[in-house]
């Protein structure tokens, strides 16, 4: 269990830099398209907080 724990924080990691990155896009007028990464990365912080919090019985 606690190897999925880990698992889920180093997903959720990621997720929330994708998304920074996105930001950082909007704020810097950076020149490219963002917008696929912030989806996935949004996925990766739902699913990796997901296995954080999962009890196994």
């Amino acid at each position: 269990m606690e190897n999925k724990k880990i698992k889920g924080y180093i997903m959720a990691g990621v997720g929330f830099l994708m998304i920074l990155v996105n930001a950082l896009s909007y704020l810097l007028n950076w020149e490219g398209e963002f917008v696929p990464i912030f989806i996935i990365g949004l996925v990766f912080v739902a699913v990796g907080m997901s296995w954080v919090r999962y009890k196994s019985n």
